[in-house]
């Protein structure tokens, strides 16, 4: 049997329901029309929709979308089909324009997940694991958990000797290593140069969710010439890959 329904309740679910794959912003009058209400009684719901992030209002225009928190929720119920979803436009673009085969990642616990590819006819080096421990200070994308994740830290590798030796490259130097995580935050991208295999490059970028936190990577891998030939343009393209999947996955303000 039917319980009551909460009209109040009610009235901010019709708010959000105005909202779909073809409408996804409206003014407060527009609001107003669809559910049927006053425009006072339509500022009320949707103020405090804002306040706690089911909305969010455009500085540009002051129309209002969906907000961050529903981003935050469907993270409870599939988190690797949203990242996938999210982000494979972008990956799509990157691996056309330069000719490479590009991974998004999940980061939990020291692990790699992989989620999505996009393959490139080009023969150049992939990771071919779906699920893999990355060495945090040799690794393009350990070195962003490094620099981002709040489950890692440099101090913790040090501590429990996690540092692993795979060549001459490999950075084991304290200093060295805080360095280079200082140099990632700044530039907003790793890169790995022949650290875990000779003659193996690759730039990774972070992605982030809602909170600005630090939820996995999206990574490219070629031989040292091929990177060395395309990083110029590359990097930028990556950076400003990671910062739109991230917005679109809820994060905010600089990270």
């Amino acid at each position: 049997m039917e319980g009551k329904t909460i009209q109040s309740i009610q009235r901010a679910i019709d708010i959000m329901n105005c909202f779909n794959e073809e409408v996804h912003e409206l003014s407060l009058k527009e609001i107003s029309e669809k559910v049927g209400l006053s425009k006072s009684t339509v500022h009320g719901i949707v103020s405090t929709l804002l306040k706690n992030s089911y909305l969010e209002q455009s500085e540009k225009n002051s129309n209002y979308s969906l907000g961050p928190a529903f981003i935050e929720k469907s993270f409870i119920v599939n988190e690797d089909v949203l990242i996938k979803n999210v982000g494979h436009k972008y990956l799509v673009n990157i691996s056309e324009e330069f000719s490479v085969t590009i991974n998004l990642f999940i980061f939990k616990r020291e692990h790699l997940k992989l989620v999505d590819r996009v393959q490139s006819d080009s023969m150049y080096y992939t990771i071919s694991t779906s699920v893999t421990k990355i060495p945090l200070n040799a690794s393009a994308s350990g070195k962003l958990a490094l620099a981002y994740s709040k489950d890692v830290n440099i101090d913790v590798i040090f501590n429990k000797d996690l540092l692993y030796k795979y060549t001459n490259s490999t950075i084991i130097d304290r200093e060295t290593l805080i360095e280079e995580i200082y140099k990632i935050r700044r530039d907003g991208y790793s890169l790995e140069k022949s650290e875990v295999e000779l003659g193996i490059y690759c730039i990774s970028v972070p992605i982030f969710k809602v909170n600005n936190e630090f939820v996995g990577t999206a990574s490219i891998m070629a031989t040292r010439e091929k990177m060395m030939h395309i990083l110029p343009h590359l990097a930028p393209k990556m950076v400003a890959m990671s910062k739109k999947i991230s917005f679109e996955l809820g994060a905010r303000e600089e990270f």
